[in-house]
């Protein structure tokens, strides 16, 4: 499995996976049928929307996990600067793994990805979206070194010398 940088080429099958994740999750937490939302609403989800993917795309910190032309796994971070008190901030909006090789260490591989760019950018914090009912992700931010508590973000110090990334 290679890891490396997103690049524009891997949006539709990033769309798809990350689409394919967010269905998932809404099966499981949500009282309306995915086919029930305006479409709209669809086609705005995620950090692969059209909308939204570029900032992601060109910031260098969003990786993908490929293998034989297969994306597997994906995570969209950028750098955000002068937020709350810190001049670079890695922000992790989403990630998500196929779930037919999930729990293959995927998801960790690409993180760690992420926080060595980060970290080699010049960010000093690192926060990361994450849902408080998700606890193989809870699991997964707590093992590479993040803080969590009750909010839906995770914490980690990009700057700390005890740090193994």
């Amino acid at each position: 499995m290679d890891f490396r940088p997103m690049k524009l080429k891997d949006i539709k099958k990033v769309r798809e996976l990350e689409l394919s994740c967010i269905k998932e999750y809404f099966s499981e937490t949500i009282e309306n049928k995915w086919e029930d939302l305006p479409q709209e609403w669809k086609d705005n989800l995620g950090a692969s929307s059209p909308n939204h993917f570029r900032p992601y795309l060109e910031s260098g910190l969003s990786f993908v996990a490929e293998e034989d032309g297969e994306i597997y796994g994906f995570i969209f971070a950028q750098m955000l600067h002068h937020i709350a008190d810190c001049t670079n901030l890695v922000w992790i909006e989403n990630m998500g793994v196929d779930p037919i090789v999930r729990r293959n260490e995927i998801g960790y591989r690409l993180l760690r990805e992420t926080l060595r760019a980060g970290r080699a950018a010049g960010g000093e914090v690192a926060h990361s979206m994450i849902e408080q009912d998700n606890a193989p992700s809870i699991m997964l931010h707590k093992k590479i070194g993040f803080f969590i508590d009750r909010r839906a973000v995770a914490l980690m110090d990009l700057k700390d010398p005890k740090l193994k990334l």
